[in-house]
């Protein structure tokens, strides 16, 4: 049982592409809070799937209306997500006839890979994955197409963003249209050493609308897919599901490969997080493979073994629909998910101290003192969370 709630039970059902049609019509029949179903399938990005999946319903067990919200609902998302595909095709062959490698990831190709439809993932904003020695040809590339970066930065700034982060938006159509340029595939705060070049070197070509697209080879995308949960708690159950349904859709899927390029990213313990939790939400057979391999390997048993009791806490914590955590609550828990301490460790001092967009917005300096920025962030931040610690210590009292 992934939640408590019958509205849970419904959206793990739907969270796939052939649902137990039988399970999912005896859960459906239990609902009594159809609102909260839809607004959870929002939250969690399976409006799409929700919508798919209760299409063959009768209005016996599923009410009209609830039939036409979700109708309306995942046409607009088919209209964004058409949107998007022709921005991004326009904006990768440019980069792909100018010479600039490129993979497209996330977003509608892992739509097609995971669902065999382009429209099943709540349309967000275009992935791109490039080398850092080619970000600046790509961003006069982009804005020739109208795009602009933002926010702006200084070249200090600049500087400072490409050595210590990971990606920035470009922007055109008043925010309808936005890039998502990666150079890395983790920020320096989050420890992850699956090297860009190298994903770059053994790209894999899928079938998009018609369209030959690059995007990451399956047994990268699959860490990278693991990372990406995990650095942000796992909080909405499609990022699972996308991760199940491509491992069950994959035509071959070497795991030990998996398995070593986990343990050379420092990323063994998200991995097993991420197969563990697959288990639960798309059933245990789809990734038996993945934990023979893991069971080769002594040290990556014992992360699997670590992490096994860590699927269920992050599960119930999912469905708490909380947003993002506090800072206290993601330090402990990479403490959990990462391999080493001293990476966690490392994890919290880089949060803790490397500037970010916030801190040049709130304070304005010449590049001659950029390096100031350094010990400005601290101090805002404590000053930041200080007032937040009161204001929470305020409350309960006034309780």
């Amino acid at each position: 049982m992934v939640g408590k709630r019958v509205e849970h039970e419904i959206l793990s059902c739907v969270a796939r592409r052939a649902p137990d049609r039988a399970r999912l019509r005896e859960l459906l029949n239990q609902v009594r809070d159809w609102q909260y179903l839809i607004a959870a399938a929002s939250y969690h990005g399976l409006i799409p799937l929700l919508q798919k999946h209760l299409h063959p319903m009768g209005a016996e067990v599923v009410p009209v209306n609830v039939h036409s919200r979700l109708r309306r609902q995942s046409l607009a998302n088919t209209q964004n997500v058409l949107h998007l595909l022709s921005k991004q095709l326009k904006v990768y062959r440019l980069l792909k006839d100018s010479g600039v490698p490129v993979a497209v990831f996330k977003g509608s190709v892992l739509s097609q890979m995971s669902y065999g439809e382009i429209s099943l993932r709540q349309a967000g904003d275009i992935d791109l994955l490039i080398g850092r020695a080619d970000f600046a040809r790509t961003r006069v590339l982009l804005e020739s197409l109208g795009y602009e970066m933002t926010p702006p930065l200084t070249p200090a700034q600049m500087d400072s963003h490409l050595k210590h982060h990971c990606e920035i938006q470009f922007v055109r159509d008043d925010w309808f249209t936005v890039v998502d340029l990666h150079w890395a595939l983790a920020p320096k705060s989050f420890v992850f050493n699956l090297e860009t070049d190298a994903v770059l070197s053994r790209l894999q070509t899928v079938a998009v609308a018609g369209a030959e697209i690059e995007t990451l080879a399956t047994e990268d995308l699959i860490l990278y897919l693991s990372m990406h949960g995990a650095k942000h708690l796992w909080r909405a159950l499609e990022w699972i599901s996308s991760l199940g349904e491509l491992i069950r859709a994959a035509e071959a899927i070497d795991w030990d490969v998996v398995v070593e390029r986990a343990a050379e990213s420092h990323a063994a313990r998200m991995l097993c997080l991420a197969l563990r939790l697959v288990e639960r939400v798309s059933g245990p057979g789809i990734v038996s493979h993945a934990f023979d391999a893991i069971n080769r390997s002594v040290s990556i048993r014992r992360a699997a073994e670590s992490q096994e009791p860590m699927a269920d806490d992050v599960l119930a914590q999912t469905f708490v629909m909380s947003g993002f955590a506090d800072s206290t609550e993601t330090n402990l828990y990479n403490l959990k998910i990462m391999d080493r301490k001293r990476d966690a460790l490392v994890s919290a001092l880089r949060a803790i101290f490397v500037p970010t967009f916030t801190d040049w917005e709130a304070l304005t300096l010449p590049s001659s003192l950029h390096s100031l920025y350094y010990a400005w962030r601290p101090l805002r931040l404590s000053k930041v969370y200080t007032t937040s610690l009161w204001r929470k210590l305020s409350s309960r009292g006034a309780a």
